[in-house]
């Protein structure tokens, strides 16, 4: 079997030379000392890449349109449309440049495409917003977590994207994702693809141990603490906990709402002092504190610890699976079996998209991230639909297939063939020669991952306050918090007031305060 080579370079964005150093400026300037950058662990750093020249493709004269049909246009130059998304690896670049330059033939629209590293996504959409020297994009691909946020602000052209809808086929997508982006009875954003939120575990250890699989606190803290050993530098259950990465935000939200822990509610009353989160919150701290290794974790060390067998225990993206199967050369299975079986890990492990909490409010909960595709109010609607129904026609079955596991197309199928998008997901060979994520992990576990992404209990939204979310994410308050904590700077008691303040202080004229 050919492993696929899948080469991990970061780039800082690809973003026009001469904005590079006014977004260091504004970025730096924005940045406010915390307790967490004292702290005596620091995240280690990635060497710098070089950046990128910007991805301009434009539309070549003379050729004849195919579909999507060309928007009519007077003579002179073509209409531009300025595109970012939110994914900077070498091979989505080259995918992008091939979609974009396929979009501009057909269409005769030219296209200047953005890669923008995620982390950097929130701060240059406020520049934009703020400022002329970063031009708002017409079209930009996010996670959702921005999308209600951006659309209360006036960012979202929600008239538009309901147009694009329709005209690409409302009943033709998820309605659970459909739901997702609705707020106020309007579509805020395009669901386009989205993943679960998963816990991985050693199903070997479990069973020579006699543990019950880690769905709920009891079961996970129980086999954290069995299967923990300081001497073998093992460790019981590691998560990312680094203060500037959404992932620590998101391990912990499913971790409460599993007990019923919710955000705020649908007054706009922040419910963080509840019992159930204090719960939550002390399940957190204990379970980390104990049980995980010194330092701040990414999810690069998460990854790490598990494919070297140095924990039993994670929470972590579906990238992690093509890694247990051996099929990613830059991160390959270094544990004591793995040597003479590349694909132990796969072979050897339990996954769960959902856990339950212990108290009276405990629910099965689990944690799926959306990508939705926004159109700005600075988009010309016409261009913008034009590429909107490019994307999820002509363009989809190409922007699914790279990194396909974290890609589980919210759009289910097309007319007459409503679900030859989502029947071909985990199906398809991850490589030359390669299986398919289905081949290796089976049918039930592709069943399962598919329906458990849109359905998700997301904190914020089902309450129609999801604009809270923006900024917490924006900020990364939570993530900085729990951080925080973990060093020692309050405890967990204090902690859950410290979020309460927070979180409020996030919230224009709150109107609970005591």
């Amino acid at each position: 079997m050919t492993q696929r080579n899948r080469k991990r370079e970061h780039y800082f964005s690809i973003l026009p030379v001469t904005l590079l150093p006014l977004l260091l400026i504004i970025i730096g300037a924005s940045c406010q000392p915390t307790p967490r950058e004292l702290a005596a662990t620091a995240q280690a750093q990635a060497a710098p890449t070089p950046t990128l020249e910007p991805v301009v493709i434009a539309a070549p004269s003379g050729m004849a349109a195919t579909a999507p049909q060309p928007i009519p246009t007077t003579a002179g130059p073509n209409p531009t449309l300025t595109v970012w998304i939110n994914e900077t690896s070498p091979e989505h670049a080259q995918m992008l440049n091939q979609m974009v330059a396929e979009f501009s033939q057909a269409s005769q629209i030219d296209v200047e495409l953005m890669l923008v590293a995620p982390n950097l996504l929130p701060k240059l959409m406020e520049t934009a917003v703020i400022s002329d020297a970063v031009p708002l994009p017409d079209i930009v691909l996010h996670p959702i977590e921005y999308t209600m946020g951006w659309a209360e602000r006036g960012i979202l052209d929600t008239a538009v994207t309901a147009a694009a809808i329709d005209e690409i086929g409302r009943d033709t997508f998820n309605p659970a994702a459909l739901q997702a982006v609705t707020q106020n009875g309007a579509f805020a954003a395009i669901p386009s693809d989205g993943y679960p939120q998963l816990v991985i575990y050693r199903a070997d250890w479990a069973q020579e141990m006699g543990l019950a699989p880690p769905d709920n606190y009891e079961a996970m803290l129980t086999m954290a603490q069995t299967i923990s050993n300081t001497e073998a530098l093992i460790s019981g259950f590691v998560i990312p906990t680094e203060s500037n990465l959404t992932t620590t935000h998101q391990a912990f939200e499913q971790i409460a709402a599993a007990n019923g822990c919710q955000l705020i509610d649908e007054k706009g009353e922040v419910l963080i002092l509840e019992p159930a989160c204090q719960e939550a919150l002390d399940f957190y701290y204990t379970i980390v504190h104990n049980y995980s290794p010194t330092g701040v974790q990414t999810d690069v060390s998460v990854r790490n610890a598990y494919l070297a067998g140095r924990t039993g225990l994670i929470m972590s993206s579906p990238t992690v699976l093509l890694q247990l199967a051996g099929l990613d050369d830059a991160a390959q299975p270094t544990c004591r079996q793995c040597a003479a079986d590349p694909g132990f890990l796969a072979q050897n492990s339990g996954i769960l998209t959902r856990i339950s909490g212990s108290g009276p409010a405990a629910q099965p909960a689990n944690l799926g991230e959306m990508m939705v595709l926004g159109i700005t109010t600075a988009a010309d609607r016409e261009t913008a639909v034009a590429f909107a129904r490019y994307w999820f026609n002509e363009g989809y079955p190409t922007w699914l297939a790279v990194e396909s596991e974290r890609k589980i197309p919210m759009r289910w199928g097309a007319d007459g063939q409503p679900r030859q998008f989502i029947d071909a997901w985990g199906t398809r060979p991850l490589g030359p020669s390669a299986p398919s994520l289905q081949d290796i992990y089976g049918d039930d576990l592709i069943m399962e991952l598919r329906d458990s992404v849109a359905i998700a209990s997301r904190w914020g939204f089902e309450q129609g306050q999801g604009a809270l979310v923006t900024s917490l994410y924006e900020e990364l308050t939570l993530s900085v918090i729990l951080q925080e904590m973990l060093s020692g700077y309050f405890t967990p008691a204090e902690t859950l007031v410290e979020m309460h303040k927070r979180f409020i202080d996030l919230i224009p004229n709150y109107a609970y305060n005591e």
